[in-house]
């Protein structure tokens, strides 16, 4: 059974109890089917005014007997304050406050400036999987490789500048998956992802296709769906609006082959892990105060529409009467015992609204991240702001763990497609903004030189401090020529003495060719 939730008009999110046929790939598996409410919470709070305008009888009901056309008045003067989006972006930057570093081959830093194929470097892909992660509560990457050319080496891939690239999946293009959980729990066997594929139409059209691209160790398979989903002529509102109808469309086969790998190269990282490729969003519980929050403002912004101007009342006055002028330049004669006067509503209704919006207000704060929160006017013990601080950095350093872990996986594959020793990634965890002042630096240079502490870690404790840009591990100057820096343990060979091994790639396949 399929329905739309929870009216009929002016709303595009569907949902599903319908797991539809077994054997179709376009079938979504059940605990994808209990994520998707979620989602579309955090995809309202995420696309804001104008994704709740267009879904309007889901998140601004009509009201009974209220009519349509003031209906639609309302909804297009409702706007969407973005507390949710702000709280996720703030964190994401509290993680990723510092540049990652990597320790290892110089062939890898210079991977890292171009992560994707697009031009992202490692910083902004991490920023955007940690987003995603935060929104939805995990994020997925499929590192894939060139489809095979005529090239019999690894040497030659590279002369050519052939390489892994990565490819951020949205939680919510994964359609189904299996594990195998009886010689290796949690490991994939089989992993569903859709696409759009684009096809050329007459000269300068298109058309868009669903497919869905079914991954399994060392092979993968592509279905697509027979009838384009739009055309030129079509221009679809949202795209990735959840559509179960795709379950039962025909489809065909149109792509299989293999790739170099024994293992599905698909690494997932997680905010509010419950399993594998199964979460939470962590943001949720705000996400639904901010909803509560608009359908409060928009309440308010109507009432100050319909009664922010006072009626004005003429008691007495003879309704046959045609000319009449009121103004600041008018005055109204009337006979004795007649009034005229205006009539406007209490100010205490409009008060009610304003703070019970200041109240959603604090409960979206106290319920965020404390870092993020506004400042609390109320006196707080120490241990209070220890305890919070703990907390909060407990939080934010699970996600970063979670995401360093990630990437550490990602180099991984990357590593094994180019038969090269993976570097190590590291993120750092300092999630206070702590720069030094005067006085500190002042203190550490007296140490620094009486001898106290040697020169290296005076560079760092700067660079901790934000007085000098952060420098990669490993890259610390020497205390005498010819000395490795203490605590240094990389060793960087030059490019040209790097081992190529000299095995055969025919084999390497891509995965989203």
């Amino acid at each position: 059974m399929t329905y739309t939730v929870p009216g009929a008009v002016r709303t595009n999110i569907v949902s599903s109890s319908y797991l539809g046929d077994s054997d179709s790939p376009f079938t979504r598996t059940q605990a994808t089917l209990d994520m998707i409410r979620g989602w579309e919470v955090m995809k309202a709070v995420t696309l804001g005014t104008e994704y709740l305008r267009d879904n309007s009888q889901t998140f601004l009901p009509q009201e009974p007997r209220e009519d349509y056309d003031a209906y639609l008045g309302r909804v297009n003067r409702s706007i969407f304050s973005p507390y949710t989006q702000r709280l996720v972006r703030a964190a994401a930057g509290l993680i990723l406050r510092k540049p990652i570093t990597l320790e290892g081959p110089d062939y890898w830093r210079e991977f890292a400036e171009n992560v994707d194929g697009g031009g992202s470097d490692l910083d902004e892909f991490a920023r955007r999987a940690v987003l995603c992660s935060l929104t939805y509560g995990h994020c997925n990457v499929l590192v894939d490789y060139p489809a095979p050319t005529t090239v019999r080496s690894l040497a030659e891939e590279r002369l050519l500048g052939r390489r892994p690239y990565w490819l951020e999946v949205d939680p919510t293009n994964v359609y189904g998956w299996r594990l195998n959980r009886d010689t290796e729990y949690g490991a994939l066997e089989q992993v569903r992802i859709h696409e759009q594929a684009v096809v050329p139409e007459g000269k300068f059209g298109e058309c868009v296709y669903n497919q869905i691209r079914v991954i399994y160790p060392g092979r993968y398979e592509v279905y697509r769906q027979t009838q384009a989903r739009t055309s030129q002529n079509v221009n679809p509102i949202y795209s990735n609006t959840p559509n179960f109808n795709d379950q039962n469309a025909a489809y065909e086969l149109v792509d299989s082959g293999t790739y170099s790998l024994d293992k599905i190269p698909f690494v997932t990282t997680y905010s509010n892990k419950i399993d594998t490729l199964v979460s939470r969003p962590p943001m949720l519980d705000v996400a639904y105060i901010n909803l509560a929050h608009y359908q409060r403002q928009a309440d308010l912004i109507h009432s100050l529409h319909v009664a922010s101007q006072p009626l004005l009342i003429l008691e007495g006055w003879d309704d046959q009467t045609k000319d009449m002028a009121v103004g600041v330049n008018y005055a109204i004669a009337t006979q004795p015992g007649n009034k005229v006067y205006y009539v406007e509503p209490a100010s205490s209704a409009f008060e009610a609204q304003s703070n019970e919006i200041r109240e959603l207000q604090q409960q979206m704060a106290s319920l965020g991240i404390a870092t993020l929160s506004q400042q609390k006017f109320v006196a707080e013990s120490a241990d209070a702001r220890r305890l919070d601080k703990v907390d909060t950095n407990s939080m934010l350093a699970a996600v970063s763990l979670d995401l360093e872990q990630t990437l550490q996986q990602c180099f991984d594959i990357s590593a094994e497609y180019l038969g090269l020793e993976p570097p190590t990634v590291h993120i750092d965890r300092d999630f206070d903004i702590n720069r030094l002042i005067g006085q500190d630096i002042a203190a550490l240079t007296v140490l620094f030189e009486k001898g106290v502490i040697t020169r290296e870690e005076y560079r760092l404790m700067l660079a901790q401090g934000e007085v000098m840009p952060s420098m990669q591990l490993g890259s610390l100057p020497s205390e005498e020529p010819g000395t490795e820096a203490e605590g240094t343990t990389v060793e960087n060979p030059p490019a040209s003495e790097e081992p190529v091994p000299q095995e055969d790639v025919s084999s390497v396949d891509t995965l989203s060719a």
